[in-house]
């Protein structure tokens, strides 16, 4: 009976669920040696992805053990290396039902319910092995985790705080409880923690980042970059599609688009489908200018998720400035849709409006963006412009001069002005305004016109 269990212990170790290894302990046990000789072959297919030959096996083993907990969760395992995430879910939960203390069945839900977007799920999944096992630090550093991601900084700091006083914790729990501090903006405490998980050493990346994030917060750009530089290079291999996102998108924050690029496609590697990582990948390729590239990554974002609010709006916007404008709004029109409209769609649709030369229109629309970013230079900008080419010389002033206020480093809003005061014959002052133009390109400032990337298009 001994050496039996053992054999299954084996065998379910070295299941791998979705590219996670999931090691558990076997709480029901085969009786016959034959049975327990099958289910060791099954793991072995499961893991060679033989997922064919071990679905036939566990399909007999189940037409006589209906109810074997062990069985269920190797399909369920097949199930989710499968895409059939729902049908996992069943197998899965049904293993649990057999066994209340299967803690393997239990982690795989957990890296399931990761999957499916519902955490919720699996911080209490992971509570009730914790219940059963208080000391099995996986499912503990799983836990605080997953508490931190949902910003219940509290809960984390509080679960890592108690496992330091009863024993050892690994660096990567380190890592966890700093940026749990960091995102109560308690640097001094998140610093302390990353520099300990680091231990003198420059090859902890999930250290380094939170290091880079202080940085940052501090508005250190240049040691932001190094400290976000040198993960890049940890990062390359990594088989943590979050991780990489996370480091993608600080990289992004300080225009690292090249570093960012590699570990967006690295993730969507791991997870080929995910809409999240497909947006941040078009987002990077847009801050390098290069609208092809954007144009290929949202299409394919939104063939998986088309009604994706985000890539419609990118979508839109790449188009836009491809000048292909009945497409552009068609996509723009669908990102309209209240409740969920970002302000900057209306913006879009007022440049086409005016590419249309109904500048009536075109108001509406500027000034519906207006007024929730009331901020927004470029939509004056515009609308100063449409204000202009119906003779609204006094509001077209207001916006124009509003525009300029608020960005005095984009050359459009002094262009615009410099028109104006030229219709409204002040020639003294139209002069300064384009001396002001030529100064600004003198420094580089480019004329981008009006259509800008959207002030939200950080993902």
């Amino acid at each position: 009976m001994a050496g039996n269990r053992k054999r299954v212990v084996r065998a379910q170790a070295i299941i791998v669920f979705l590219g996670l290894l999931c090691f558990f302990e076997a709480r029901t046990v085969a009786q016959e040696s034959a049975l327990v000789q099958r289910l060791e072959e099954v793991a072995t297919m499961i893991r060679d992805n033989r997922l064919a030959a071990a679905e036939k096996e566990l399909t007999e083993v189940l037409r006589v053990a209906p109810d074997l907990p062990v069985a269920l969760n190797f399909l369920g395992t097949v199930r989710a290396k499968q895409g059939r995430l729902n049908e996992a879910e069943t197998l899965f939960l049904r293993a649990v039902r057999g066994d209340q203390k299967f803690s393997g069945a239990r982690m795989n839900l957990v890296y399931l319910y990761a999957l499916k977007r519902t955490p919720e799920k699996a911080i209490l999944q992971l509570k009730e092995i914790i219940a059963i096992e208080p000391e099995n630090a996986a499912a503990n550093e799983k836990l605080a985790e997953l508490l931190v991601s949902q910003g219940r900084f509290d809960e984390g700091i509080s679960l890592i705080e108690r496992r330091k006083q009863s024993s050892a914790v690994p660096p990567s729990m380190l890592v966890i409880l700093g940026d749990a501090y960091l995102g109560k903006k308690l640097f001094e405490q998140a610093e302390q923690n990353y520099l300990t998980a680091l231990d003198g050493r420059l090859d902890n990346a999930g250290a380094l980042l939170g290091l880079a994030q202080i940085s940052r917060a501090k508005g250190e750009i240049r040691e932001t970059s190094i400290y976000l530089n040198r993960v890049a290079t940890l990062a390359a291999g990594s088989n943590s599609p979050e991780f990489l996102y996370k480091f993608a998108i600080e990289a992004l924050r300080v225009g690292m688009s090249d570093e960012a690029k590699p570990a967006l496609e690295r993730a969507l590697e791991l997870r080929p489908k995910d809409p999240v990582f497909l947006l941040a990948l078009g987002i990077a390729w847009l801050r390098k200018g290069d609208l092809f590239e954007s144009e290929k990554i949202f299409r394919r974002l939104l063939e998986i998720q088309p009604a994706n609010v985000q890539g419609q709006l990118h979508l839109g916007y790449v188009l836009l400035n491809q000048k292909k404008y009945s497409e552009a709004r068609g996509w723009l029109e669908k990102s309209a849709r209240p409740p969920v409209a970002v302000p900057e769609v209306y913006y879009y649709l007022g440049l086409l409006a005016q590419e249309e030369n109904d500048d009536a229109r075109a108001i509406v629309l500027f000034e519906k963006t207006i007024r929730k970013l009331p901020n927004y230079a470029h939509a004056r900008i515009a609308l100063g412009s449409s204000y202009m080419r119906l003779k609204n010389y006094v509001r077209a002033k207001q916006e124009l001069e509003m525009a300029v206020k608020l960005d005095p480093e984009e050359p459009a809003g002094h262009y615009n002005l410099a028109l104006l005061y030229a219709r409204l014959k002040d020639p003294a002052r139209a002069q300064e305004q384009m001396r002001i133009v030529e100064q600004l390109k003198a420094k580089g400032a480019a004329n981008s016109g009006v259509v800008v990337l959207p002030p939200s298009s950080s993902p």
